[in-house]
């Protein structure tokens, strides 16, 4: 008869044994680990370029849409340079140079950019870019705020937006005139007059003939806009008006069959600017409660000329009270 000996063996040798195999994967998994990071930052280094994700370019209050995307480089803004013709500015490209040749009506020097230099010449003075021109998928990319503020506009970023707003030379009294003038009726046609990006989603079930436009009391930077039975409300904040609300008309005053947005308080008095719906150039307008309705004819602004914004007439003894400060 045969005997089977089996050899009994510690568990504490079986359980170091699995602890060292472990220590073993583990220590392969840290190199792995360890190889991935020094990759990812060598890619990190040899691809400084970022693409700006959702960054918005609006200039003179218009979003300029287009399919070259704004893009980070060390920091620095770069825009495709068709989007600065809104600035107003002759904008010219020599292939076989690299260079961009930028002018302005109301500059008598040209700016001349090199792709790829941080050198650039602005007339007789030569000055140096944090980041140079460059071309991105065959398009000409400049830093926004080096061309921009060469020819006196204003830019700004704004991260809360994420968009990059600039005023042009010519449009600097304008914006003064909205956000801190005291003329209300200036305020208020230029606000009527800024483009927006956005669009009603609802529409008018009523006649659609009359044209009004009704103002808090002493504001100018929200309205309400009243075409037909649909009611649109703005704001205008850093230069880009928003339609924050809007609401269709219900059988009852106050009530409304549909509306989408955030409706805004009812404001304590309003005062209304109604174009007559026969007569494109009268207007009719009075102060909420104030119980006699006045009109005149439209008459253009100082900074705009609209058919719409022209239907802003000064209302008496009112004061403007939202002056930005």
């Amino acid at each position: 008869m045969s005997v089977c000996y089996v050899e009994w063996i510690p568990e504490w040798i079986t359980d170091h044994a699995e602890l060292q195999i472990r220590m073993e994967e583990g220590k392969a998994v840290k190199k792995i680990v360890a190889c991935l990071i020094a990759a990812l930052s060598l890619l990190a280094f040899t691809l400084p370029l970022q693409a700006a994700d959702e960054v918005h370019l609006y200039i003179n209050s218009e979003k300029m849409n287009t399919d070259a995307a704004p893009v980070l480089v060390n920091g620095r803004m770069l825009v495709a340079l068709a989007s600065l013709k809104k600035l107003n500015l002759d904008l010219q490209w020599n292939h076989e140079t690299k260079q961009v040749t930028v002018a302005s009506p109301r500059a008598k020097s040209k700016l001349v950019l090199t792709v790829g230099s941080k050198t650039a010449v602005l007339g007789d003075t030569t000055m140096t870019l944090d980041v140079p021109a460059r071309l991105i998928k065959d398009r000409v990319y400049v830093p926004v705020r080096f061309v921009s503020e060469a020819f006196q506009a204003d830019v700004k970023w704004l991260p809360e937006i994420n968009s990059v707003v600039i005023r042009s030379a010519d449009k600097k009294e304008m914006y003064e005139a909205l956000y801190h003038g005291d003329d209300l009726v200036e305020a208020r046609k230029i606000a009527i007059s800024l483009p927006t990006e956005d669009v009603n989603t609802l529409g008018s079930t009523g006649e659609m003939h009359s044209h009004t436009f009704i103002f808090p009391e002493g504001e100018a930077l929200r309205y309400y806009y009243e075409w037909g039975n649909l009611l649109s409300y703005y704001e205008i904040k850093h230069d880009v008006k928003r339609l924050v609300w809007e609401g269709v008309l219900g059988a009852e005053q106050g009530v409304y069959a549909q509306e989408r947005g955030v409706r805004p308080p009812e404001e304590k008095s309003r005062v209304y600017f109604n174009l007559d719906r026969f007569q494109s150039d009268v207007v009719h307008y009075w102060k909420e409660g104030g119980g006699e309705m006045l009109h005149g004819n439209t008459r253009p602004g100082k900074y705009v000329d609209s058919p719409m914004a022209n239907a802003v007439q000064p209302i008496p003894d009112e004061v403007r009270i939202d002056q930005v400060k």
